[in-house]
């Protein structure tokens, strides 16, 4: 476990407001118990983590430091985690579940360039090539992006229905997969014969991405060998990512085998409820949302 003893002077503001966005959270579902809020947030955070793993995973574009994992490179995904998975899903999900005007979306864009802004000062948060302005301009989209797929999603839209079932399972599979790789000194993979961080930070969510593309994939088919279909797709993609050598061992793949059977289990039952779910059940969706 790679978890300093100490919290240090840099994890303070990530540790407030990650209690500041969960209180919002637990207001939020509160007040509109209709599950597809519920839906909305894991589809926001695997949007939220698309963006970003060309940002920073790929590219770089700045790097975060709340040092409360040791190794460096799991510390930078651990504060992307924070913002992607927590900060601004959890306000775009509050944004739409409320139908907060533009008002509340501009307020809340000049409220995280504000803290990103803080961030640099304290010297939590460095810039590479990515600057200030293209935060507020990729944030007031989100917001508003939120609210299209929300409306769409709750018409039955097929495309909508098909882009939240992906997004969705992918934000789970990116989570237990980050999880797995702070717990486990095995779970490591790359390229060639010394695996970096690096690597693997851009190797993981690729698999996650086509983990999902294949568990969505034969959920639609639907026929009695759905099931197995699932598990050879996946048992050949880990057995080439083995024989290639991307995963470092085969306790790599074994380790990954709770993971998938797992990921069958949870995505189907998402899977369901995306599909499924009623309109009527929840408030009158407004065109102007």
């Amino acid at each position: 476990m790679r978890l300093k003893r100490k919290l240090k002077n840099n994890s303070v503001p990530f540790v407030v407001l990650l209690i500041v966005h969960v209180l919002i959270l637990a207001f939020t579902f509160y007040k509109k118990r209709d599950k597809s809020y519920r839906i909305l947030l894991w589809s926001n955070i695997g949007f939220a983590y698309l963006f970003e793993y060309f940002v920073l995973n790929l590219f770089q574009g700045y790097r975060y430091m709340p040092k409360i994992l040791k190794n460096r490179q799991l510390d930078n995904i651990l504060g992307a985690v924070f913002s992607q998975a927590i900060y601004i899903p959890i306000i775009g999900t509050t944004i739409t579940a409320f139908r907060l005007g533009w008002k509340w979306k501009l307020f809340f864009t000049i409220y995280f360039t504000l803290i990103e802004r803080l961030f640099i000062y304290w010297k939590i948060f460095k810039k590479r090539w990515w600057e200030t302005y293209y935060t507020f301009f990729f944030l007031f989209l989100f917001f508003n992006v939120s609210d299209f797929c929300y409306r769409l999603l709750k018409r039955k839209n097929p495309i909508a229905q098909g882009i939240t079932s992906y997004l969705s399972v992918t934000s789970i599979s990116v989570n237990v997969l980050f999880i797995l790789s702070i717990f486990s000194r095995r779970f490591k993979s790359g390229f060639g014969v010394i695996h970096t961080w690096k690597e693997h930070f851009i190797i993981i969510p690729c698999y996650s991405f086509i983990i999902s593309a294949i568990l969505l994939t034969t959920y639609k088919i639907r026929f009695k060998y759905s099931l197995l279909l699932r598990i050879f797709f996946v048992a050949i993609l880990d057995y080439l990512l083995y024989r290639f050598k991307v995963f470092k061992n085969k306790q790599t793949v074994f380790l990954l085998y709770p993971l998938h059977f797992f990921m069958f289990f949870i995505s189907n039952r998402l899977f369901d409820m995306i599909y499924n779910l009623d309109a009527a059940d929840s408030e009158k969706v407004i065109d102007n949302v």
